[in-house]
């Protein structure tokens, strides 16, 4: 009887080590930003490369009721002596039947700075690679940092809370050209 409790306690101390180990990865990966995909939305932009690569499109989204709208777009540009220039390129945003339509190039490191003035609102964009599921907490900056498909077509983000009568409307598209 003996022999027994002491293979449980043993079974017991080495799941212990494996969930100590694996939480410790996770959180080292997100605070430095060595995860595979970057799924923000965390304090500080973690897990945000930093310096941002070079062409990157930096867009300012505000979610409001009931309906995101794109602020401005940045590209980043570095410069041959190293120095950051911020390029402004609202032409890639434009308005389809109302909703707000982005486009970019296929491979283009894309950031999405995302801020609410009244109430939670998530962004939700589904990638090939996998999705950008992102809350944006009113407030609070927010970020979403990917790299476009390979593959041209349209994908259709949304709000992904519940924010009112009028949350099935709020969506708008990203085209990869």
């Amino acid at each position: 009887m003996e022999s027994h409790r002491d293979w449980e306690k043993i079974w017991f101390v080495v799941m212990l080590v494996i969930v100590v180990f694996f939480v410790g990865w996770s959180y080292t990966s997100v605070m430095t930003g060595d995860t595979a995909t970057y799924r923000d939305g965390l304090p500080l932009a973690s897990g945000v490369p930093k310096p941002l690569p070079n062409g990157t499109v930096v867009i300012y989204m505000e979610g409001i009721q009931w309906a995101w709208l794109p602020q401005n777009a940045t590209e980043i540009v570095y410069m041959p002596n190293g120095t950051e220039e911020n390029i402004s390129v609202n032409s890639i945003i434009t308005y389809v039947n109302g909703y707000p339509l982005i486009k970019v190039d296929p491979h283009q490191p894309v950031e999405f700075i995302l801020y609410s003035n009244n109430v939670v609102h998530a962004f939700y964009l589904r990638l090939p690679h996998g999705p950008q599921n992102v809350n944006v907490v009113p407030g609070i900056n927010s970020y979403s940092f990917f790299f476009a498909p390979s593959t041209p077509g349209n994908y259709t983000f949304h709000c992904a809370e519940y924010c009112g009568v009028g949350h099935s409307y709020m969506y708008g598209y990203l085209e990869v050209m």
